[in-house]
């Protein structure tokens, strides 16, 4: 008997519909029509014989067609058995997008229970559990802090290291719940900043470094496209109202508060692309900007700002994608971090397709070590 289920931490699919014995259909349950309505992550329970298990994966029929999902598609497909610690690649030819699904084949063994995704899962637990043990164990170099409690009651932990009395930074990813690959990053930066490495102990010395992996983790455990768990997407956190007082999303409000309140020297942001479809060379990646340099009123802010915008240029992958940044709407945190209370920020996003755990986090490492760099230059 082999059966499907989503019904677990990050899992996404709906819909479910055994067509034959080896063959199921799903949809995804998407947030929005566009970008952000592609995420899927489903467990196949093979309680009988070896066998490949055919899967038709159909975009949200509660959108109208096309959906942002054909954009999505190709793209890396990530599985593990569930109680291995590692994904791997689907083998085979990714499938792209034909009449709004995928069609793809999994091998599961013998009495086995296998995990599919679009990405390299996150989960909120195992993150924080890794997050927790890195203060337990370094408590001669990092402490462990939170920036609050979510609409559902979870922690928001973060990792705090560095000299206090010396410019902070504030290190995030995961506004957007299903770009694990950012999560991952700034997990390895959680790793990095409170290592034994000398570039390390150097930035702790002069700096003092807040760093959560994950921002919006009820949106994360629910398996959310864009969205936490009041439909808000933290990324646009001002959503139709760009001059609000604060954010919409509650999770968005405590980051709001934070800011407002230390006042970093800099806000650094980890989001993810998927696929490659729309994209120029490996390894795919991006990088965003506020067009409006002179939303900076500080002319040392103003200029600090577009050094680090040379640094994403010159010294990352963030080129990749699109050859030139996209750029911040008003509604953004960076915007209104810019425009509001002078904080710049760096922006990266690590695509879902070529980065799982390790390359998350040799990436978002390389972009911190490249940033924080010119940082220090500045400050």
């Amino acid at each position: 008997m082999i059966r499907l289920t989503s019904d677990f931490e990050c899992g996404n699919g709906k819909e479910i519909e055994q067509l034959a014995a080896t063959r199921f259909r799903l949809q995804v349950d998407g947030d929005k029509q566009s970008g952000y309505c592609g995420y899927f992550c489903f467990d196949i329970i093979n309680e009988g014989p070896p066998a490949d298990v055919t899967v038709e994966l159909w975009e949200d029929a509660k959108f109208e067609s096309p959906t942002g999902f054909r954009t999505l598609f190709p793209t890396t497909i990530w599985f593990k058995p569930v109680d291995f610690h590692r994904f791997r690649p689907l083998p085979g030819t990714p499938p792209a997008s034909i009449q709004g699904h995928i069609t793809f084949t999994v091998p599961v063994e013998q009495d086995q229970r296998v995990r599919v995704a679009m990405t390299y899962v996150a989960p909120y637990s195992e993150v924080a559990a890794l997050l927790g043990g890195l203060a337990d164990t370094r408590a001669d170099r990092c402490e462990p802090f939170s920036v609050g409690t979510t609409v559902q009651g979870r922690d928001i932990p973060g990792l705090r290291a560095g000299t206090p009395g010396k410019p902070k930074l504030f290190c995030v990813a995961g506004q957007h719940p299903h770009e694990h690959a950012g999560v991952w990053g700034v997990f390895g930066i959680a790793d990095f900043v409170s290592s034994l490495l000398p570039a390390a102990q150097a930035l702790r010395e002069h700096l003092d470094m807040y760093i959560v992996p994950t921002v919006n983790p009820d949106g994360n455990v629910l398996g959310r496209n864009a969205f936490n768990a009041e439909g808000f997407d933290m990324y646009q956190a001002f959503g139709d109202t760009p001059d609000a007082d604060l954010p919409e999303a509650h999770e968005s409000k405590l980051l709001w508060n934070w800011v407002a309140t230390e006042r970093p020297a800099l806000w650094m942001n980890f989001h993810c692309f998927t696929g490659w479809r729309l994209n120029s060379e490996l390894p795919y990646d991006g990088w965003y900007e506020v067009e409006d340099r002179t939303l900076f009123s500080d002319p040392d802010q103003r200029r600090l700002y577009a050094a680090i915008c040379d640094t994403m240029r010159l010294e990352t992958d963030g080129p990749s994608t699109h050859e030139r940044a996209s750029i911040h709407g008003p509604n953004t945190l960076c915007y209104q971090f810019a425009k509001r209370l002078g904080v710049p920020h760096a922006f990266y996003e690590i695509n879902n397709a070529t980065a799982g755990k390790h390359q998350g986090g040799q990436r978002a490492i390389h972009v911190f070590k490249r940033v924080t760099n010119t940082l220090l230059h500045y400050v």
